[in-house]
């Protein structure tokens, strides 16, 4: 963007919307997968519950019927690892595509804004140089600001996936010995 007319700042906008409908589908994309993988997990949990019914109507005695019923109220620490790994990929993969895009549309902008500074400052009058010296710092520290923030989130994000893990491997080691 080398120059400051309408129509580039219209394209600076049109590229914005893009991004943002971009995001907006990634968004939704990862609503479907999740909404999905719920409908696969409350269809094979369905299927189980009439299987367990079955085998309890089946039972000829009191101690088989106790037997079962135990064996039913206790959670399968393989499923439950299973599908909290599987929200887990589907979240931190929508999360990783969308926070490239942002990041990718940042640096455009940031090359845009920066051109068009200097563009700036090739047309400014004489005398106007600590005008400019103060936009570009100005912009510098935006910068410098924003790499910060998201170094920042990136170790929040990546504390979360371990704490994720953590709490995923507590849970199952925790269902599992509850099953002995």
């Amino acid at each position: 963007m080398a120059s400051n007319n309408p129509a580039d700042l219209t394209k600076l906008h049109s590229e914005a919307l893009k991004v943002s409908s971009a995001a907006a589908a990634k968004t939704m994309e990862g609503f479907q997968r999740l909404a999905a993988l719920n409908m696969q997990t409350a269809k094979a949990s369905l299927e189980e519950s009439s299987e367990q019914i079955n085998a309890l109507l089946a039972t000829k005695d009191a101690k088989t019927l106790a037997e079962l019923v135990t064996s039913f109220a206790k959670l399968s620490p393989e499923k439950f690892t299973a599908y909290a790994n599987a929200v887990y990929a589907i979240s931190s993969e929508t999360n990783s595509e969308i926070g490239e895009m942002v990041r990718k549309q940042i640096a455009e902008s940031n090359a845009q804004i920066t051109a068009a500074v200097e563009s700036l400052a090739k047309a400014a009058p004489g005398g106007s140089e600590g005008a400019v010296d103060f936009i570009s710092q100005s912009l510098n520290a935006a910068k410098t600001a924003y790499e910060n923030m998201q170094s920042a989130t990136q170790q929040f994000a990546q504390n979360a996936q371990n704490a994720t893990a953590a709490g995923a491997s507590a849970a199952g080691a925790a269902a599992s010995s509850t099953k002995r």
